[in-house]
């Protein structure tokens, strides 16, 4: 006894076909490159006198490390071990972090810098010898302010947030003591700096 032969409608049969054909024609997905965007503003309040900047970072890195993690915001690149306009490193102790790095951390600071999370650096270089480096951190000054971690991709291992501090009772940044000075007379100086980071790689 034959059995009955059943027939697939044509248009059956060409959408089953287009779709095969579609399935093998699509492309792989691609991983958009990372952002990696630092903007940095600094504000510096004299007396009777405020200036300030913004610009966003050359190359803005980071590193998660088995003891810290670390970003550095730096203006302009830094040649042979030459100093740069505007420089600001974050250091986190591993022991500070939050579960899955995101969170909002507080800044150390004088009179008791173990007190806070995040350690903030902030540089400006000389270019000629024989004057100081003008240097400020919570390991030498009143600093207040927070480091928030927005977003961190474990896969990608991209980091992104935002930050303010402001540091207290210092002197002018612009200007350098000479090595060998006696007195500091430069002119007093609040300086503030905030910005906001995204998708930054920790190498």
């Amino acid at each position: 006894m034959l059995k009955p032969v059943r027939i697939l409608p044509t248009f059956f049969i060409l959408a089953l076909t287009a779709s095969c054909q579609k399935d093998k024609e699509m492309p792989e997905p691609t991983v958009a490159p990372p952002v990696q965007e630092a903007n940095v503003s600094f504000t510096y309040t004299y007396p009777g006198e405020n200036k300030g900047q913004t610009f966003l970072a050359y190359a803005p890195t980071g590193k998660l490390s088995s003891d810290k993690l670390t970003l550095v915001f730096e203006k302009e690149a830094r040649p042979n071990g030459l100093g740069t306009e505007e420089r600001v490193d974050f250091l986190l102790p591993k022991s500070k972090h939050k579960n899955g790095l995101v969170g909002m951390y507080t800044l150390s600071s004088q009179p008791d810098p173990g007190q806070g999370d995040m350690l903030v650096t902030y540089e400006r270089p000389p270019y000629a010898p024989g004057v100081f480096l003008n240097k400020y951190s919570g390991n030498t000054h009143v600093v207040e302010g927070s480091f928030i971690i927005t977003e961190y991709n474990v896969g990608r291992q991209l980091i992104s947030g935002s930050y303010i501090f402001t540091i207290r009772n210092t002197k002018d940044p612009y200007v350098y003591l000479a090595t060998g000075s006696g007195a500091d007379v430069r002119r007093d100086c609040t300086i503030k700096g905030y910005g906001t980071f995204k998708e930054i790689p920790l190498l």
